[in-house]
């Protein structure tokens, strides 16, 4: 009887064991399969931030002008959003949950800029690169279906017949699809190429 009983308990202890490994295993398991799709994620995000909008950029000098065709990428490194969850941040960076951010927000952002023809009027070298600070505000069903920016940046293009490689400029954009697409139009404080407008395209 009592050999009986030993044999019981130690299947039992090893029935518990053997639980113990496999819920070990599962959570393991979980624990892969989350930083998996975790990378999955990250690294879905930064091939599509190379994903380009199309831009036009006005060149011109005293005498003639003419419309360039180039791209334009937009990088947030910070965004503040106005009507946070109180349980969360209301800071993001580079990754900016679009709800958040159309719902009514302030923002660093930064535009590499690339003409794909040189700027023969205006004699600018094709990069540019911009920075400035916006705000972004709904406009309908809190921004998802329709929402607006307005914004100052500063550009630094390089001129080569002058001494003057940066210029200032406003921004304005009106958003879409709850902002993956847009418009946007900068008016620079800058005679040789006065605006430049872009297809807005970004996936968060």
């Amino acid at each position: 009887m009592i050999k009986l009983l030993n044999n019981t308990v130690w299947i039992k202890v090893l029935c518990l064991l053997l639980y113990i490994a496999a819920v070990n295993s599962s959570i393991a398991q979980k624990k892969e399969d989350i930083k998996e799709r975790t990378g999955k994620k990250y690294i879905t995000w930064m091939l599509l931030q190379l994903v380009p909008s199309p831009t036009f950029y006005q060149d011109s000098d005293d005498n003639s002008a003419r419309i360039l065709f180039g791209f334009k990428w937009h990088i947030t490194p910070i965004n503040i959003s106005f009507n946070p969850n109180k349980y969360v941040s209301p800071v993001q960076s580079f990754m900016i949950d679009p709800v958040r951010r159309f719902t009514g927000s302030a923002e660093l952002f930064v535009q590499p800029e690339l003409a794909t023809v040189s700027f023969k009027y205006s004699n600018l070298n094709i990069f540019g690169l911009s920075t400035g600070l916006r705000a972004v505000l709904p406009i309908s069903e809190k921004g998802e279906n329709f929402a607006f920016s307005i914004g100052g940046k500063y550009t630094y293009r390089k001129n080569f017949s002058e001494d003057k490689n940066t210029y200032y400029g406003i921004e304005a954009g009106l958003y879409f699809f709850g902002g993956l697409m847009g418009f946007q139009y900068t008016q620079n404080f800058n005679t040789r190429t006065n605006y430049n407008f872009n297809l807005y395209i970004k996936y968060f």
